[in-house]
């Protein structure tokens, strides 16, 4: 396999480009728009990863629903947050990381406002956002390119699974390996459209569990997207069955059968036999001839004297 250094930033735009044509037959061209403060774009993205958009969402409006305010989200437990993102993916990270976010924010700020953020630059931004516990690349590079309009591919477990199976990024490439490597192939003003097409991709019931799959290796080759796409959409090919040789398979059959028949049980007659092994008699040991007996001694009688 080629090294993915190789690979032309005009094949790279050629392929993304190609992909954006094709996901846009099947899911639309429009794109959706977020007008939410910093901190909130924040809490909708930790919604949004690994999940479809109109999913994330309703996630969201249930969130602010089921609590007073940000400062009752705060001092919830995790397992509360979980329970109130029950329908969506993650729920248990989502609510550790919505809690570490507002923790962070109040305590930096002792109040709910972080639009100080998009007025930094994009380096003094990136060392802000990584000071939060538990924040994802995913949240990190979806707050840069909303609040600062930053040139990302947001990528997160499933788009990037995606783009694996694609072919359009390198198989053994992390999260932020594979969103350095595109961002040299889509423009920074379609790299929202673009992650927004391979987000419905990678959420469709219909390619969900294929993208688990383990990667075949094969040659990589951006250019050859279209030819990756239509074997995720065809059916799965079931793996020949490995052939047995003949020799084991006699032992095989030779051990169902001797499994298959019963022990006899033990008859009467061996029971029998063990029985009488038990009771026959030693061989005779020689007796000593008997001693003579002796007479017992006779009493004299005392004959007394007339007097």
């Amino acid at each position: 396999m080629p090294p993915a250094s190789a690979t032309k930033a005009s094949d790279k735009a050629q392929a993304c480009k190609k992909l954006t044509t094709i996901l846009q037959k099947e899911y639309g061209k429009s794109v959706p728009k977020l007008k939410l403060p910093v901190l909130e774009t924040m809490l909708f993205a930790v919604c949004l990863e690994d999940n479809p958009w109109d999913r994330a969402e309703a996630g969201y409006e249930q969130l602010l629903k089921s609590y007073f305010d940000l400062n009752e989200i705060r001092v919830s437990s995790v397992g509360e947050l979980e329970s109130t993102l029950g329908d969506l993916k993650k729920a248990d990270w989502k609510g550790l990381r919505i809690r570490s976010i507002l923790r962070f924010v109040f305590e930096s700020t002792y109040s709910f406002d972080f639009e100080k953020l998009s007025k930094l630059t994009l380096e003094s931004a990136q060392k802000r956002l990584k000071k939060i516990d538990y924040l994802s690349p995913f949240v990190s590079s979806f707050t840069m390119q909303q609040v600062l309009g930053s040139h990302v591919i947001c990528l997160d477990h499933c788009t990037h699974r995606a783009a694996i199976h694609l072919g359009i990024v390198p198989p053994d490439s992390s999260i932020e390996d594979a969103s350095d490597f595109l961002k040299a192939g889509v423009r920074k003003a379609d790299a929202f459209g673009f992650t927004h097409l391979l987000r419905c991709f990678a959420t469709d019931p219909k390619f969900e569990s294929r993208i688990e799959d383990d990667y075949d290796e094969e040659e990589f080759d951006v250019l050859q997207v279209e030819k990756r796409l239509a074997t995720l959409k065809a059916p799965r090919k079931r793996k020949p069955a490995k052939k047995v040789p003949a020799k084991t398979e006699k032992k095989a059959d030779a051990k169902k059968k001797s499994s298959s028949v019963k022990k006899a049980p033990a008859t009467k007659a061996s029971t029998s036999g063990k029985a009488a092994a038990k009771t026959t008699p030693k061989a005779k040991a020689t007796k000593k001839p008997a001693a003579k007996a002796t007479k017992p001694a006779t009493k004299k009688k005392v004959v007394r004297k007339k007097k």
